[in-house]
């Protein structure tokens, strides 16, 4: 860990009227520190000034504040003067939360653009940390922020309240009033990485991202009937088309979908489920096959991302690392697969006979060199319990209805099961 964070987070509370009796404080001093909070936020002088405010005239306008509201904007005096009576209704029933964030000197203006950085403070990273801490209706929050530079750290301070109710309890669906006023470290850390995250996205977390999205599409092709590639039409694997067809059945018998296409997150039969994550693993497991080198290079992009993101839980001494991105990537390649394997068996129309007949064929073709008996150890001797359909009978069958170019073959096949019936 580093000795000193990239974020550091400060909290204290102004509690809410109804809640003085956690406090030593009195009515007239909660509405005080509360009106006396805005003029501190919006002490000009403690505002940084930009070149392009000097070019454009801003400096020392006096309808624009060193205050920021939820929209991003500056604001007014007027504007000002309105929360301030806003919160006057606000602060008898929630408590007035507030946050100092600084950096380490020159880390904010040497990384990021500030005035972005302070639109996008607004309108994306305080709502999702708002989320975090329980609030459930971002439009039922009220927050303000302002930038000052008048110590060698620049530092804002941030204020929230709750306009209603709208803190959501694990044991109670309606929302009521958070009466916690110190927030929880967990919630503390997640505001310190999504900052320090915002901050070096751009340099180093976007390449890790274009990097893990590339090696996901290129998985996808694999499971797409529109690429040449589509490895579910590999009937080489009789151990996969077997459970195909079976899946095809079981999806059908079972009725699991009323439309064209299936979905396998609504999919309720457990036997279906099963069977389908065992066909993804079976393709998956295939050593030496450019789907399993490809799915090594994603795994290798993910755990990138994760690195990234546990380096940023470390540079802020947190403990809380944050694998949502990791996990999502994750659960979409895992859920387009599955919806592939449901939707393709649910469309076969393949007798087990003419499987049994097609690769047999393919194989005689491709191995005419090998003798008979080498084929059937090569393909069609597996484990009885692992291709359970194929029997002496059935295969003795679909050679039987293979053309003319295999009649020699068809009768060599024939001694192989007068000399051992029980071959099988």
């Amino acid at each position: 860990m580093t000795s000193t964070p990239n974020v550091i987070i400060k909290n204290m509370f102004t509690p809410s009227l109804k809640n003085l009796n956690q406090s030593y404080k009195t009515p007239d001093k909660v509405k005080k520190e509360t009106m006396n909070m805005f003029d501190y936020y919006a002490d000009e002088k403690k505002k940084a000034f930009f070149m392009l405010d000097y070019f454009s005239g801003k400096i020392g306008k006096e309808n624009e504040m060193n205050i920021i509201f939820e929209n991003g904007e500056y604001a007014t005096k007027e504007e000002i003067e309105k929360r301030k009576k806003q919160y006057v209704k606000y602060i008898e029933n929630s408590n007035i939360y507030k946050l100092v964030i600084s950096f380490p000197e020159n880390y904010l203006e040497e990384n990021v653009d500030i005035k972005k950085f302070e639109k996008d403070l607004a309108k994306h990273i305080i709502p999702m940390f708002l989320k975090k801490c329980g609030f459930d209706d971002i439009k039922k929050m009220s927050y303000q922020f302002s930038l000052h530079t008048n110590t060698d750290n620049l530092h804002f301070h941030l204020s929230f309240a709750e306009k209603k109710p709208n803190y959501i309890r694990t044991n109670n669906k309606e929302p009521v009033y958070r009466r916690a006023g110190k927030l929880e470290q967990k919630e503390i850390s997640f505001l310190k990485n999504e900052i320090d995250h915002y901050i070096h996205r751009e340099k180093f977390f976007t390449p890790l991202l274009e990097e893990t999205n590339k090696e996901l599409d290129n998985l996808k092709k694999y499971f797409n009937p529109k690429e040449k590639n589509f490895i579910l039409k590999d009937k080489n694997d009789l151990l996969i088309e077997e459970k195909i067809v079976k899946l095809g059945n079981l999806l059908e018998e079972k009725k699991e979908s009323k439309e064209h296409k299936v979905k396998f997150n609504s999919i309720k039969n457990r036997e279906i489920i099963n069977l389908t994550n065992e066909i993804k693993r079976i393709i998956f497991s295939k050593k030496d096959t450019e789907l399993y080198i490809d799915y090594q290079d994603f795994k290798n992009s993910i755990n990138k991302v994760n690195k990234y993101f546990k380096e940023v839980s470390c540079n802020n001494n947190s403990k809380i690392n944050d694998n949502s991105l990791v996990k999502s990537k994750q659960q979409y390649l895992n859920n387009y697969v599955l919806n592939a394997i449901v939707n393709y068996a649910n469309c076969k129309n393949i007798s087990e006979n003419k499987l049994i007949q097609e690769v047999v064929y393919k194989e005689y073709k491709k191995n005419r060199i090998n003798n008979n008996v080498d084929i059937l150890n090569n393909y069609l001797a597996y484990n009885t319990k692992r291709n359970k359909f194929i029997n002496k009978y059935r295969i003795k069958e679909a050679i039987k209805n293979i053309n003319s170019e295999l009649e020699d073959a068809q009768k060599e096949f024939d001694k192989l099961f007068q000399e051992d019936k029980e071959y099988f």
